[in-house]
């Protein structure tokens, strides 16, 4: 009867681990998915940043 147990308990963990597994490859994906999104409109917001600053310079050197 114990290595019943024993095997229902391996078998459980077999299909824990493999849980685990999907589950750590889908949230690697999601963070993969935002981390890009999140740099994308950091990137715009750095071109717009840029182009005032450009614009501004150029204002000031009374080139515009």
């Amino acid at each position: 009867m114990s290595d019943n147990i024993k095997e229902d308990l391996e078998q459980i963990n077999e299909r824990l681990d493999k849980l685990e597994e999907r589950l750590e490859e889908s949230h690697g994906e999601f963070s993969q998915k935002t981390g890009k999104s999140i740099g994308r409109d950091i990137g715009f917001l750095y071109g717009i940043i840029i182009a005032l600053i450009v614009v501004i310079i150029l204002m000031k050197l009374i080139i515009i």
